[in-house]
């Protein structure tokens, strides 16, 4: 195979056509995504005519070979959440510096690690391969002008916490992060605003471990409850005390620099700190607003339905995800318990 060139291109998108996975290019040279997340940067993006008329679609296998050919950063941080727990406020506090990539939630990501992998096109190698020259392609410069990057952040999709395996295998040196918050306030955020990953069917008949036959049968709030409950399920269960730094909503934002920061091992400019010290103070997704904790609020507004189903479907994992880096005397975390009251 002859050399490949994608300087300055970024990798947007899978698919799969003519039976292999497929790699859907963009030309943004070393455009900064600022976005909440990934998705919507990279719309933003392609409203310009040049980045939408100027792309490349190539087999998997030139990705590939672009890795070994240019390799990027690997990641400084993987981030593991349960939804509604403070994890853009991170992600957009991170990319405060120049210096920081920011990857939030990527759809190609999602692609590799479900639909990919359950086609039977790829092998768990190869997506483990696919996942490491896909954020390295994006975690490198083209041009020497632009600021050079010290660290890349890598945010799952909150469904994606039962593949931290695939994840640990393709960057086994990876700090992790786990971030959640006390579940009450999570579902009665869902039954206020649904994700689309809250509504009956958008995942599939057979996530979660949700009966496909009962599945629409069920109340919204029974379907959010049970959804909820196999996302702190699969926390609890693949949570490494060892590796994985455990936070929870109340202790943000003070946590991003006093626990984030040295996680990740990043010596962070004064100048680039005060940035980030100022946008923790603002909303995660609404920067124009103060970020204030609302979990009484939350509470207060809490129907006895909800309180029940939380008490039944999530609260069991939330406590044992919590008792579980309480009795591991090597745990990264040393959040207090008062905190999370």
């Amino acid at each position: 195979m002859g050399t490949v060139n994608f300087s300055g291109w970024r990798p947007i998108r899978f698919y799969i056509a003519q039976g292999q996975v497929m790699v859907d290019w963009a030309r943004l040279l070393d455009a900064p995504l600022r976005e909440p997340f990934f998705q919507h940067g990279i719309q933003n993006q392609l409203r310009h005519p040049f980045h939408l008329a100027f792309r490349r679609q190539t087999p998997l296998h030139d990705l590939l070979a672009w890795h070994e050919q240019s390799p990027g950063l690997d990641p400084s941080l993987v981030i593991f959440h349960v939804s509604r727990c403070g994890s853009t406020l991170i992600t957009q506090t991170l990319a405060e510096s120049p210096h920081h990539l920011q990857l939030s939630e990527p759809g190609p990501v999602d692609f590799l690690v479900r639909q990919a992998l359950a086609s039977g096109l790829i092998d768990e190698a190869q997506v483990v391969r696919a996942l490491r020259a896909w954020t390295s392609a994006w975690a490198q410069r083209c041009d020497s002008a632009s600021p050079p990057l010290q660290t890349m952040s890598l945010k799952q999709d909150a469904w994606n916490t039962d593949k931290a395996p695939l994840f640990a295998k393709a960057w086994p040196d990876a700090p992790w992060v786990f971030l959640t918050r006390e579940p009450l306030a999570v579902l009665v955020s869902q039954m206020r605003e649904r994700a689309f990953f809250m509504v009956q069917g958008a995942l599939g008949h057979n996530f979660g471990g949700v009966n496909p036959a009962e599945m629409h049968a069920m109340s919204a709030e029974q379907y959010c409850a049970q959804m909820l409950g196999s996302i702190y399920a699969a926390m609890a269960q693949q949570f490494d005390p060892t590796r994985a730094l455990l936070l929870d909503y109340a202790q943000l934002p003070d946590a991003i620099e006093t626990q984030v920061l040295p996680h990740m091992r990043w010596q962070v400019s004064h100048a680039d700190r005060e940035r980030m010290r100022e946008r923790a103070t603002r909303h995660g997704k609404q920067p124009h607003e103060v970020f204030e904790p609302d979990t009484h609020t939350k509470h207060s507004m809490a129907s006895d339905l909800l309180q029940s189903l939380t008490a039944r479907w999530i609260a069991p994992h939330y406590e044992r995800l919590h008792a579980k880096r309480r009795s591991h005397p090597a745990a990264v975390t040393t959040q207090s318990e008062e905190a999370l009251q």
